[in-house]
């Protein structure tokens, strides 16, 4: 049952900027003032301001009797004591208890309403000057604004983050603009989608054909579409299929979004700003910036000898003209499988950088954290990723690094590439003035990005750009049988027959696949290896042999229960002490981000979780516990960029359209020592064989060869 109560903000206690998670200290002015602990999801609460609050009290294990806030506004305080306190509080600058004390002797409780509502050359106070009444009027006439507007947000069942994201681009006139069309959220704030926006638009009364709804339903299946299959722009034609309203309604917010510059139509090909942006400056920039004077080396073949000798390594002719290719062009792309020297030829390059051009400055990044680590590991060198690099905001999704504040590095190079986006690349272009040198390194074999575009296919195909093409397999070279079994099966060929090392197949006929996994995990974990170096790798989540059920099974025999580890169950999951955790969305203020691996060391008394994610401790409460899942099985997609000692990956008939030879090529090349495959053979085959060439609707490629023509 709900409970209301009424009292003034004391003092706040924690507060998390990233979810909005608050815990606050409330005097309440029903029961003799007595205080009462707070905790909920806020916009944050301002201190000595007073509030109505909604919710429940609850028992907390470790700090006793709170209230669990389910909905609030913010009220004028009425009582003499409290007037006092909030106009001396911080909202009111120069307004001391004194002169607070004046105002509430000469005009009353009701003084607060008096000064807001007042006109100027009404109000005369004796022994309070004209300035601090404006103060006082004006800070209430801001805060009323805002007050409203999360009042106004909160009735509709809009809370937490999402309020924050919408006032950061609103302000006070979030209820005047959002009365009037909700859908404009979906271009114009963070996170929110057609869902949240139309929940809002329901709430408002908005008829399911309304222009602004039909406008905001468009956009929504085409961004649906877009980031589904990749593509960065659709045809007209295609979108209207996807779209269940009439003709006449699609063509009418179609020809609206054209006019709003929402969506453009360049010849036929139909793009969202945003894409299109994108698509069209990453091409202009790198045409641009291929012409772009580099520093030189007075002699890179002496330099190559120092930086062998330092390294203690021989380059053969192959890797000695590849590290001469990447000093002649300010734009170069390396691409080569596994085992093919990439790790090594930037080693190189880094070393007579930073030996022989002391000046020059090198920036190292990847897509993600687990491959920032990765390239930093390989080449001694600090590593982060993309977003990182270009300090990017989660709560406003601005890039800090952009084209008015850009990077100060002379080199930046990309690893793992492929996985970039032409958003991502574009941001990481708008910082880059002042880059002489971009080095893009990646295997071309690889799923191409989560996220619309397939840039580095594009780029490669554009020929436009020095590209050093890595085919020796050094790996390989040394009998390395996990190199062999990836390099055959990116041909079409699965044979194991002749592999009695590296690499073993267990048949699931002879038992069901989990029941395999689970034996083959805790056997490899007795031969000493930890769960951090094992990676189970499944191409579906649902199933007996998807993700979900294997982290299932996977947790009960690697980290059973026991009454010495406490848990949380989050729906049908549950978190428990020793487990091995992923990070699913980035987390810049805690410096975590998607695809990151810890271990959930300990849960506290009020239900919160610290996972380790190599020293750095990140705590997860119930509003983010959504950003985190277990890490015993995962999929190829959450594991590109990373490399585990030993993958353990399955395939099975029910996978149907998942058996595909870039995928599962890419899951191989996730081992640097052991891949043991768990399924039937025929479906190992006919991924080998299922080379589904990923078609995905873009004209970077088109747009660098015209501008290298023009």
């Amino acid at each position: 049952m709900n409970v209301e109560i009424e009292g003034i903000v004391d003092s706040e206690i924690f507060f998390n900027e990233g979810n909005h998670y608050g815990v606050y200290r409330v005097v309440a002015s029903d029961s003799n003032d007595r205080p009462i602990t707070i905790v909920g999801n806020f916009y944050k609460l301002e201190v000595d301001s007073y509030y109505a609050f909604s919710g429940s009290f609850i028992e907390n294990p470790r700090f006793g009797m709170q209230f669990q806030v389910e909905s609030y506004e913010k009220k004028l305080p009425i009582k003499d004591e409290y007037i006092i306190r909030y106009l001396s509080g911080v909202s009111f600058p120069g307004i001391g208890p004194k002169t607070a004390q004046i105002l509430v002797e000469k005009m009353g409780s009701d003084v607060l309403e008096i000064i807001k509502n007042s006109r100027d050359e009404m109000l005369e106070v004796t022994g309070v000057s004209s300035d601090k009444i404006e103060v006082i009027k004006s800070v209430l006439q801001h805060q009323t604004g805002f007050d409203e507007s999360i009042q106004f947000l909160n009735m509709h069942g809009i809370t937490g983050t999402l309020i924050q994201s919408i006032l950061n681009i609103y302000g006070e006139d979030t209820r005047q603009v959002l009365e009037i069309n909700p859908y404009r959220m979906i271009e114009e704030v963070s996170g929110i989608g057609f869902k949240t926006a139309d929940k809002l638009g329901q709430s408002l009364l908005f008829e399911q054909d309304h222009p602004f709804r039909l406008e905001g339903y468009l956009i929504y299946v085409y961004q649906e579409v877009c980031f589904k299959d990749g593509h960065s722009f659709i045809y007209k034609e295609d979108l209207h299929n996807r779209i269940d309203i009439s003709g006449d309604d699609f063509e009418a917010a179609y020809d609206r979004l054209l006019q709003k510059g929402i969506l453009i139509d360049d010849e036929g090909k139909i793009y969202h700003h945003t894409q299109y942006d994108a698509e069209v400056n990453v091409a202009r920039f790198l045409v641009d910036h291929k012409h772009k004077s580099v520093f030189e080396l007075d002699n890179i073949d002496e330099s190559i000898v120092r930086i062998q000798r330092r390294l203690g390594i021989v380059f053969d002719d192959n890797q000695r003209d590849a590290i001469k290719q990447v000093f002649d062009q300010s734009v170069v792309i390396i691409t080569g499988g596994p085992g093919t020297g990439k790790s090594t030829l930037l080693s190189g390059v880094i070393s007579i950088i930073q030996d022989e051009l002391k000046d020059v400055s090198i920036t190292l990044c990847a897509p993600t954290g687990r491959a920032a680590k990765r390239l930093e590991s390989l080449t001694k060198v600090n590593a982060a990723t993309i977003h990182s690099v270009l300090k990017w905001n989660l709560h406003t999704n601005v890039f800090g690094m952009n084209e008015t504040n850009p990077l100060e590095s002379d080199v930046v190079i990309v690893d793992e590439f492929s996985m970039v986006d032409i958003w991502l690349l574009y941001k990481l272009i708008l910082a880059g003035s002042k880059v002489k040198k971009f080095v893009f390194v990646g295997d071309k074999d690889q799923l191409p990005s989560v996220g619309p575009g397939y840039v580095l296919s594009d780029l490669l195909e554009s020929d436009g750009f020095e590209v050093i093409r890595l085919e020796h397999n050094y790996r390989q070279e040394q009998g390395s049988e996990v190199i062999d079994l990836a390099l055959s099966f990116n041909e079409g060929i699965f044979d194991i027959s002749h592999y009695h090392k590296d690499v073993k197949y267990f048949d699931s006929r002879y038992g069901s696949a989990k029941d395999i996994v689970v034996k083959v995990v805790n056997e490899a974990m007795d031969r000493g290896y930890s769960l951090n170096d094992i990676q189970v790798l499944s191409p579906k989540y649902a199933g007996p042999n998807g993700i979900d059920n294997l982290n299932y099974f996977l947790q009960k025999s690697c980290n059973p229960e026991s009454m010495h580890k406490r848990f949380v169950q989050v729906g049908a999951r549950i978190f428990r002490e020793g487990d091995k955790i992923l990070q699913l969305k980035n987390q810049p203020d805690d410096g975590v981000y998607n695809g990151d691996i810890g271990t959930l060391v300990e849960i506290d008394d009020d239900r919160s979780l610290i996972v380790d994610f190599d020293g750095l401790f990140v705590t997860y409460d119930k509003s983010n516990y959504i950003n985190i899942s277990h890490a015993y099985a995962m999929s190829v997609h959450k594991a590109q960029g990373s490399e585990y000692p030993i993958v353990i990956l399955l395939a099975s008939r029910d996978f149907g359209m998942m058996l595909s030879r870039k995928l599962y090529y890419t899951a191989i090349t996730r081992s640097s020592k052991s891949v043991i495959l768990v399924g039937d053979l025929n479906s190992f085959d006919k991924a080998s064989k299922t080379d589904t060439q990923i078609h995905r609707n873009t004209y970077l490629k088109e747009r660098i060869l015209h501008l290298m023509n023009d």
